[in-house]
């Protein structure tokens, strides 16, 4: 791949500049805060993005880089990869994704993977390299490679790393280690006192122990809890009989007031039965005339006694006896005259009171006859409402009591269903009294499975942790197969050609002082000298090492992408003395002669010693 040219429209302190570059090696040379490094950050940020993410900086890239007197921020770059094909990226920094045109200039950015929290992954799909690996390899920053004696074991280590894992941050041997040391301390053995996995081993066999003692309790509360199960399905049941008895006994009382009313029609047919009866009795005409003489001859008999007391008082206070006597006569004469009168009309009187009795009679009848029909009328009603009100009552609790049941107490009476609803109250009372009994038994009982309860709670718990410890330790071992596997794949196909590489370079850049090195797992990189023992490569200089170091990373870009990669070397050789440097321009331009290459420097060192080893570049002043 090589970059063609690059259009800041604003970046940083950057703004409105064009650069072409060309295949080789490319000097870009300017003043210190010329914004030489601003111009590298460019490549990345607009191949990869702007995060706004800090990761672990006092400020993000996207605000670090951010234009203050322009709301522009946006810039262009094209570049052609290995097989030909030329690509534009146009990117605004404030929107997430770019626009990538392809070298008819259409836009085909929806052909490439869309990734929700970085956006459009064009140049890790073209490339196979990420925006990390980018860093750790094709850029080089002077901050990155200076080094000083008290900084030359973690260089060494990190090209052992490099070496050992293609990383240079991953050390397979402290990895390890750290995996080995994390899941002793996170979950240890059953064996290893104080661990996590032993203090949850202990507390589950303590815990079982206890657990057992108090088992007999629980076993007591469930055989409870089935009768009290029992007792309230019986309860349920008694209480469903008792209101239909109830329904029953409220029927029958509401049938006693309609058969209280049938009576009383019935009775009033018998008394008007009885009064006709005696009406016709006393139309018997002899009995009634007897009983009319009878009558009036009272009256006779009265009149007559007192014509004869007055008769005599004057026969004793009266000496004219003719006058008596006159006195009498006319008085008998009335009395019989009345006689003869009322004779007359006792015949009219018997016809006269006859006639009402008889017509008293028909009256009677019809008002008989008409209780007779009411009572008949209501009667054959109520045996209907009643036979209604038995198949309702029988509809409505034949989903819960037996037909059986239900057929006996539809046709007891309402002494036999008073009955039967005491003794249904009464055993709902046993009931009662017996789940009472129970619930204190319960509550006894409970109070003692209190502390079983928290056992059980306490043992899930633990036994829970032990699973996750279990899982946990399970992970680690897997981590630590993979790694050891991942770690032989290494050491049979990446480790011998960084070796190689690393020895190649050692070579070249020592004058051939030194041409081999190797890699051990216990004791690192060490190298041969020329009496053929080996030495640690910490006794090499902190400058040889420093080569070794940035040598070995731009050798690793053969092993991570297809793609011939741009080298961009930002002021990373400004610790070098002359003879190291002109001894790494001569190692780049021999062994990357087919890369592209950009150098960001801000003195002419570079350019000289180009000139004096007759090295081909590119000078770009900005």
């Amino acid at each position: 791949m090589k970059i063609n040219d690059l259009r800041i429209n604003y970046f940083g302190k950057l703004n409105n500049k064009n650069l072409k570059l060309s295949d080789g090696i490319n000097l870009i040379v300017g003043e210190n805060e010329a914004g030489k490094s601003t111009m590298q950050k460019f490549i990345s940020c607009i191949l990869y993005g702007a995060s706004k993410n800090k990761n672990g900086k006092e400020i993000s890239d996207f605000d670090k880089f951010k234009p203050w007197n322009s709301e522009e921020f946006s810039g262009k770059i094209e570049y052609t990869l290995d097989n030909g094909e030329s690509f534009e990226i146009y990117r605004d920094f404030k929107k997430k994704n770019p626009i990538i045109y392809n070298s008819q200039k259409e836009d085909i950015s929806k052909s490439f993977t869309m990734d929700k929290t970085k956006g459009i992954n064009f140049f890790t799909e073209q490339t196979g390299i990420d925006e990390e690996t980018f860093y750790n390899t094709a850029i080089t920053e002077q901050e990155g490679i200076k080094l000083s004696k008290s900084s030359q074991a973690s260089i060494i280590q990190k090209i052992s790393n490099l070496v050992s894992s293609g990383d240079d941050s991953i050390s397979f041997k402290k990895t390890l280690e750290k995996i080995n040391r994390n899941q002793n301390e996170e979950v240890g053995t059953s064996r290893t006192s104080q661990r996590p996995l032993n203090v949850v081993e202990t507390k589950i066999t303590r815990l079982i122990e206890q657990k057992k003692g108090l088992d007999t309790y629980k076993n007591r509360i469930d055989g409870n809890s089935d009768r009290k199960e029992r007792l309230l399905e019986d309860q349920k049941k008694t209480e469903l009989e008792k209101e239909f008895l109830k329904e029953m006994k409220a029927q029958l009382e509401k049938n006693k007031i309609k058969g209280a009313e049938i009576n009383f029609n019935r009775n009033l047919e018998r008394e008007y039965n009885q009064k006709i009866k005696e009406l016709n009795e006393q139309i018997s005409e002899d009995k009634y005339k007897q009983n009319y003489k009878e009558e009036n001859h009272k009256n006779y008999y009265f009149v007559l006694a007192l014509c004869i007391i007055i008769f005599i008082i004057l026969m004793f206070f009266n000496p004219y006896k003719i006058i008596n006597f006159a006195f009498l006569i006319p008085i008998f004469f009335i009395i019989y005259k009345k006689y003869n009168e009322e004779k007359t009309g006792e015949t009219i009187q018997v016809n006269n009171d006859k006639e009402k009795i008889i017509n008293e009679i028909e009256v009677l009848k019809k008002n008989k006859e008409n209780q007779r029909i009411e009572a008949k009328t209501k009667e054959e009603n109520l045996n209907k409402e009643i036979n209604i009100e038995k198949e309702k009552l029988a509809n409505k609790y034949k989903d819960y009591l037996s037909k059986e049941f239900i057929d006996k107490n539809l046709n007891r009476d309402y002494d036999a269903i008073v009955r039967r609803i005491d003794r249904k109250e009464d055993r709902i009372n046993t009931i009662k009294f017996e789940l009472q009994t129970m619930e204190a038994t319960a509550d006894d009982i409970n109070r003692k499975l209190d502390d079983l309860s928290k056992i059980e709670e306490e043992l899930q718990d633990a036994e829970e942790e032990r699973n996750e410890l279990l899982t946990l330790n399970n992970s680690y071992n897997i981590a630590k197969e993979c790694l050891e596997k991942a770690y032989a794949k290494v050491k049979s196909s990446i480790s011998p050609r960084f070796i190689k590489n690393l020895s190649d370079i050692i070579s070249k850049i020592s004058n051939d002082r030194y041409n081999n090195i190797v890699l051990t797992d216990d004791e690192g990189l060490k190298i041969e000298v020329q009496n053929g023992s080996y030495m640690p490569v910490s006794r090499l200089s902190v400058g040889t090492i420093d080569q070794m170091y940035i040598s070995l990373r731009l050798s690793a870009l053969d092993e991570i992408s297809n793609e011939s990669m741009p080298i961009i070397l930002d002021e990373a050789f400004a610790y070098f003395d002359n003879e190291r440097l002109e001894n790494i321009l001569k190692y780049i331009n021999t062994n990357f002669k087919d890369t592209q290459i950009i150098i960001f420097t801000c003195s002419n060192r570079e350019k000289d010693v180009l000139d004096k080893l007759n090295i081909n570049y590119q000078i770009i002043n900005i």
